[in-house]
């Protein structure tokens, strides 16, 4: 692994240019948290996807325009899932090794819907939304942040490889998720700091 210095993790932790653009979509999902209604849906499948460049509309095959396609085709979809059933099982957890099997069953839960919704594997966008509802359990999965933090951390501990082959859910992220909590350990025990998702995010974006 490489190490990460002092002036890496304090680089990460000062404000950027979109910190009030990232607040105004938390503030977003915890006023409008449930997806009990098209406006809440839409509202929040959109405005991530569009700030985020993983729009839902992006499909090989265009069957609706884009107002239709949230409409009628996203909102019934979230209305009638169990996503806030899970997502309220997983709002007072903490992320670690021990709770990573419920957070990737919710990722892997939200990415199978979209992918019955798209016809497409939009995993960045269902790690992304998620954040959005639960920044604390939640990495920002992107091929950017899994480049650099395959430079960070080549080859994972021969024990949490192992412990990764008992989840039978989206190898992609439950790789991605295992790394990013690797390295969220290492930076704890280094630099006696605990980098949030979004911190990690910010520390990746600048590798």
């Amino acid at each position: 692994m490489k190490n990460i210095s002092k002036k890496q993790i304090d680089e990460c932790l000062r404000p950027k240019a979109w910190d009030i653009g990232n607040r105004t979509l938390y503030k977003l999902c915890e006023d409008n948290f449930d997806h009990s209604t098209t406006a809440k849906i839409v509202a929040k499948t959109w405005l991530i996807g569009r700030s985020y460049s993983v729009a839902l509309e992006r499909v090989k095959e265009k069957k609706y325009s884009s107002d239709n396609f949230y409409t009628y085709r996203v909102a019934p979809e979230f209305k009638k899932s169990n996503i806030d059933h899970l997502i309220n099982e997983l709002k007072y957890m903490e992320v670690n090794i021990e709770n990573s099997s419920k957070i990737l069953e919710l990722h892997f839960y939200l990415l199978k819907m979209i992918r019955n919704i798209t016809n497409m594997d939009k995993r960045s966008f269902a790690s992304k939304y998620l954040h959005f509802h639960l920044p604390k359990l939640f990495f920002i999965y992107d091929t950017r942040a899994v480049s650099a933090l395959k430079k960070i951390i080549p080859v994972l501990p021969l024990e949490i490889k192992k412990y990764s082959k008992t989840l039978n859910f989206d190898s992609n992220y439950t790789d991605f998720l295992l790394r990013c909590l690797y390295l969220q350990k290492i930076i704890a025990s280094n630099h006696n700091i605990v980098l949030t998702p979004r911190e990690i995010d910010n520390l990746l974006l600048e590798y």
